[in-house]
């Protein structure tokens, strides 16, 4: 018996044992299974260059299991809610060797043991369908509950923090070159003043040039995580074309009816 409950274990599941009057009567095995898309969303955070951790207050074995079939190589089992919260102080105090500074740490977690972890983090990210204490403690919510959205928030993140960047270091190079040149220092050398609406003008340009930059970011495509993306959306849209023609045909025959413009068969169900 014992074996068998450290095979369970072995494969991902949490092994309960039922007792009948003081008396073994045998185990039940309980199994959380990954989500579909677990398995991508680490593979592509790894890909982005950020190191992933699992904690979780299950056992060991049943820990090591699921974090084998996602991909994670850090593990921290039987971690109490407390714990849970220690081991991000733990990992914050740690420097970054790629920047050399402090380690800035994300948390993704929906459940009330969590939220403890989720506050202390740099960033917390809860799940839509997680626990309301939980929702309060995060920095944000993913009300999608799909575990891609992190990789979309991460990524949009760095997009936006790059754009910052570029504006202001365009900014910075337009001014220093705009206001010398309209304050007449160059005068000597090209013997010509900048009349006081072209300076005016320019002003204004650089201040909309600044906004144009950061529409620009409206045209932000977020970025595909495995197939799952792909297989989750020609379903969702073949579930939304099969409801349109049945209130097509509700309607009557005179209405037209929707068929996919994507090839969905090369997708099991």
């Amino acid at each position: 018996m014992r074996a068998h409950m450290h095979e369970m274990e072995q494969e991902g599941k949490t092994v309960v044992a039922v007792c009948v009057e003081n008396k073994l009567a045998g185990v039940i095995a309980l199994a959380d299974a990954p989500r579909p898309e677990a398995a991508d969303v680490v593979k592509h955070l790894k890909s982005m260059g950020l190191d992933v951790w699992l904690i979780t207050g299950d056992n060991l074995r049943t820990a090591s299991a699921i974090a084998r079939q996602m991909g994670i190589n850090h593990v921290k089992a039987v971690a109490l809610p407390g714990e849970k919260a220690s081991q991000i102080k733990a990992l914050q105090s740690q420097v970054n060797p790629l920047t050399m500074k402090p380690r800035v740490v994300c948390m993704v977690g929906d459940g009330i043991n969590d939220a403890p972890a989720l506050a202390q983090s740099d960033i917390g990210m809860a799940i839509g369908a997680g626990t309301q204490i939980a929702k309060a403690e995060a920095d944000m919510v993913l009300v999608k509950s799909a575990l891609t959205d992190v990789v979309v928030a991460l990524d949009l993140a760095r997009v936006v923090f790059s754009r910052i960047k570029l504006n202001f270091f365009f900014s910075i190079v337009y001014n220093v070159v705009g206001i010398p040149l309209a304050a007449g220092m160059f005068f000597p050398l090209i013997h010509r003043m900048m009349p006081p609406a072209c300076a005016g003008l320019a002003m204004a340009f650089s201040s909309v040039s600044v906004v144009i930059s950061s529409l620009l970011l409206k045209r932000y495509q977020s970025p595909v995580v495995g197939e799952i993306d792909l297989k989750c959306q020609v379903k969702e849209d073949a579930k939304v074309i099969e409801l349109k023609n049945m209130v097509r045909q509700k309607l009557g025959p005179s209405h037209k009816t929707y068929a996919p413009l994507t090839n969905s068969d090369e997708w099991d169900d």
